[in-house]
């Protein structure tokens, strides 16, 4: 790739900052006489002529002050990570990362990595896939060159994903997810020598613990169809070892979709979470929340919808009390409502969640807090119960104007007093 071709990628792919800050890193490093590359999954990117999701610079020098140097004077969010060398930014959304060449080695299976000094060679060793082993040079001396010591440009014209050596699964048994979020995402299939190893070291997963679990997790969620990723982790044995209990199959890709024709390309993650959970016995759901640690908001979701799932029998009534509905219903976060909604494949569930959500949660009754003391009441927690007999009382349609519900305070208060 010559230099030309090159800044026209960079023009064209990426945001006018990132593009403005990689020519600006370009001109910084031929300063301070360091090695400046690209690498990585824009690398890979560029030669597909697809849109990164984000950029990685690796320099033959310290990375972190590297990045304090090229973003001076700016606003943007910068996170250090002294350990491993490595500046990231968050440009108005978009992650840019900058990072000192290293070589790794991993001390057991699923730990982090021991880092230690490294040209653009050993750096590229570090990788999870040939494919995203490969750089192009930003230095001026041979900017646009491609460094490619793995052959991953073969693989990328070959359509297929191949880890760099043997350990690499053991290593990292996240790069396990990797492999099937990339074939997925990629259209690539998984080589066949990399598909034995991944079989082999798939039982491993569970050693990288849960925050790295749920990141990869969540990762796939993000991706345009991640219940095809989802059914490669199923056939291959992976889901097992991941999320046990959790089934991929013609019934999940269903849900999947309908979630997306609901809420378009901006689904919130914990629907698919819900989702994911839907089938799961009460013990199968708490080891989900335990071996991803989700977060307060998703697990109070999923605590949720197994209290939903509890109460089904309810929902399939006919002739419900709109006020016995929203008893049930208004104790659950919108997106478990909503969660159960898709899950369900009974008519009368369904249009008891849209009757709430489109009619009962908007109900309130007439009269306020301010407006029982002016009646009489005494400031209490006696108004919090009076206000909810009213709400119930007009949700089931006995009381129907303001007047009705002041006869009715006025009665109770008489019957209070008697």
């Amino acid at each position: 790739m010559n230099t030309e071709k090159l800044r026209s990628f960079l023009k064209n792919r990426l945001p006018p900052e990132i593009n403005r800050l990689i020519l600006a890193a370009a001109e910084l490093a031929a300063s301070q006489e360091a090695s400046l590359y690209l690498v990585g999954g824009l690398v890979r990117d560029c030669l597909l002529d697809k849109t990164p999701k984000d950029a990685d610079l690796v320099i033959t020098a310290n990375a972190i002050r590297f990045g304090q140097d090229l973003l001076q004077g700016t606003s943007y969010k910068t996170t250090l990570h002294h350990r491993f060398g490595n500046l990231s930014a968050d440009i108005n959304g978009f992650k840019l990362d900058i990072t000192t060449a290293r070589s790794e080695v991993y001390p057991a299976p699923g730990k982090l990595p021991e880092v230690g000094a490294g040209d653009i060679k050993a750096d590229l060793f570090r990788r999870d896939f040939k494919i995203n082993a490969m750089a192009i040079s930003l230095s001026q001396q041979n900017s646009g060159c491609l460094v490619d010591p793995y052959d991953g440009l073969t693989d990328l014209k070959q359509g297929k994903l191949s880890v760099l050596h043997p350990k690499s699964f053991q290593d990292d048994p996240s790069r396990i997810w990797r492999a099937l979020r990339y074939s997925e995402r990629l259209g690539f299939d998984i080589s066949a020598e990399t598909l034995a190893l991944l079989k082999r070291d798939m039982q491993l997963i569970p050693l990288i613990g849960a925050d790295r679990l749920r990141y990869e997790i969540e990762c796939v969620l993000e991706e345009a169809k991640p219940e095809n990723i989802f059914l490669k982790a199923e056939e291959t044995g992976v889901l097992r070892y991941s999320l046990p209990g959790v089934k991929a199959d013609g019934w999940l890709v269903g849900k999947f979709a309908e979630a997306r024709k609901i809420y378009g390309t901006c689904i919130p993650r914990v629907i698919y979470y819900c989702l994911l959970s839907a089938r799961l016995n009460k013990l199968q759901a708490e080891n989900l929340v335990t071996g991803l640690n989700p977060g307060k908001y998703i697990t109070g979701c999923l605590g949720d919808y197994r209290y939903l799932a509890e109460n089904l029998p309810e929902l399939e009534k006919t002739g419900l009390r709109p006020s016995h509905l929203y008893k049930i219903l208004v104790k659950c976060r919108k997106e478990a409502r909503q969660s159960f909604y898709i899950a369900s494949d009974n008519p009368l569930v369904r249009q008891n969640i849209s009757l709430f959500e489109e009619e009962l949660s908007n109900i309130k009754p007439h009269l306020k807090g301010a407006d029982l003391i002016a009646l009489g009441f005494t400031p209490g927690p006696a108004i919090q119960t009076i206000l909810r007999e009213l709400l119930f009382l007009k949700l089931d349609g006995q009381l129907t104007s303001r007047a009705d519900e002041i006869d009715y305070v006025k009665r109770r208060q008489a019957d209070d007093q008697s």
